[in-house]
């Protein structure tokens, strides 16, 4: 039985402000990437090890503690996470060794990583039906304006008061969620009594489901797509289009704003139109914007930017979308289906700048990101037909049942 506190609207905004802290505390770091080399007298690539890790533990730990948050419940890890995260962001901001700032900066995303779970399976617990769609559409337009506003607020922190005072705004902002959610976040329902065997079950389970492994497949592409593609566009700005740095920087607006339109699209069209219906249909939109990007983005900045503004809009609306889905299919799991679902996007995150710049050294980037967009939708293929097979058995069950 799901607990249903009367301040519901508040814990929901509680957890997608929380949330929003979490991406905020892996966006703000970008811009002061230049001050920590500088200042630790390091290389690029050491540097870069520290982007890498805090992608890879927040990874790693979607499994993890998705599998404690249905054991154990969510206060049982949100407290201990962030006294965590403001621990790790005062070592990060006093210390003068660059392997303890590498430490305590794997600490901080230790501690963050539990903060985006924690808020998707509350949004569960909370909501229902349209509701719970409606909630995930605010919590991932949240979570889509943080990678806008972190580099800007880091880029303005950084400048005046270096790379430390950066931290400590973190330790601030940390400190003050903390207070506030021991004050708000709702007890932890009691959960029904399950072994860690049977948790850990579950994900064989998800990944032999047909539609729960065809939504990973499309999770993990279309996020291995966009950070292919977030990184790529820089180079073909700067080479191919001799563009400044500017504008570069503002060409990446249209793309984020795009994602915010997406999420709040989401938000309330799934109260009148189907989950199967919006999945199907924003998966063909995904598709073409990426073979449009693939087939423009030498051509015109006009069409590439109308491609990217489309699939920023299609990522958007498919994301709550998916986790939607999942959560509903797997509810006695929503939180191990979530860090399954985290997990994977990660992954695709992480593998996507790697394995676009070793096939673009070997082929034409317009045949990679065409080829990008054929095979997510072969997948999306796939699933239209398994879900519109689902639906006709279903409807075929229903009409077969004898009326009393």
């Amino acid at each position: 039985m799901k607990y249903r506190n009367p301040k519901s609207s508040v814990v929901l905004y509680i957890v997608c402000v929380s949330a929003f802290f979490a991406s905020l505390n892996q966006n703000i770091y970008s811009p002061i990437i230049p001050l920590i080399k500088d200042s630790f007298h390091v290389t690029t690539t050491m540097v870069n090890l520290t982007v890498s890790l805090f992608i890879f533990i927040t990874a790693i730990m979607q499994i993890v503690y998705g599998t404690i948050l249905d054991l154990k419940g969510s206060r049982f890890i949100l407290f201990p996470c962030l006294i965590l995260t403001v621990v790790a962001s005062v070592g990060c901001a006093v210390t003068s060794n660059f392997t303890l700032f590498l430490i305590f900066r794997s600490l901080q995303a230790l501690g963050t990583a539990a903060i985006p779970l924690i808020a998707a399976a509350t949004i569960t617990d909370l909501f229902d039906g349209n509701k719970r769609g409606s909630a995930m559409g605010t919590y991932q337009t949240l979570l889509s304006i943080a990678p806008a506003v972190a580099p800007i607020l880091g880029g303005i922190i950084g400048e005046q008061y270096n790379y430390y005072g950066v931290f400590w705004i973190l330790v601030g902002i940390s400190v003050l969620l903390l207070i506030i959610n021991i004050l708000f976040f709702p007890k932890d329902q009691k959960k029904q009594k399950k072994n860690k065997g049977n948790t850990l079950k579950f994900y064989p389970i998800i990944i032999q489901d047909k539609i729960g492994s065809l939504l990973l497949s499309l999770s993990f592409l279309n996020f291995l797509v966009y950070f292919s593609i977030l990184v790529y566009l820089p180079i073909l700005l700067t080479d191919h289009y001799h563009l400044n740095l500017n504008v570069v920087g503002l060409l990446y607006l249209p793309m984020t704003i795009s994602l915010i339109a997406g999420s709040l699209i989401f938000k309330y069209v799934q109260k009148n139109i189907s989950l199967m219906k919006v999945f199907t249909f924003t998966n063909l939109i995904i598709t073409l914007s990426i073979i449009g990007f693939g087939i423009t983005h030498k051509v015109s900045l006009v069409p590439m930017s109308l491609s990217l503004l489309v699939y920023g809009i299609g990522i958007g609306i498919l994301t709550p979308c998916y986790a939607t889905i999942l959560t509903n299919k797997f509810e006695q799991y929503r939180a191990s289906a979530m860090g399954v679902f985290n997990f994977v996007r990660y992954i695709g995150m992480a593998i996507g700048p790697i394995l676009s710049s070793l096939l673009l050294e070997v082929l034409q980037s317009k045949l990679v990101f065409t080829l990008f967009g054929v095979s997510f939708g072969i997948i999306s293929f796939f699933a239209y037909l398994l879900v519109h097979r689902t639906e006709n058995a279903s409807k075929r069950n229903s009409t077969n049942k004898p009326s009393f």
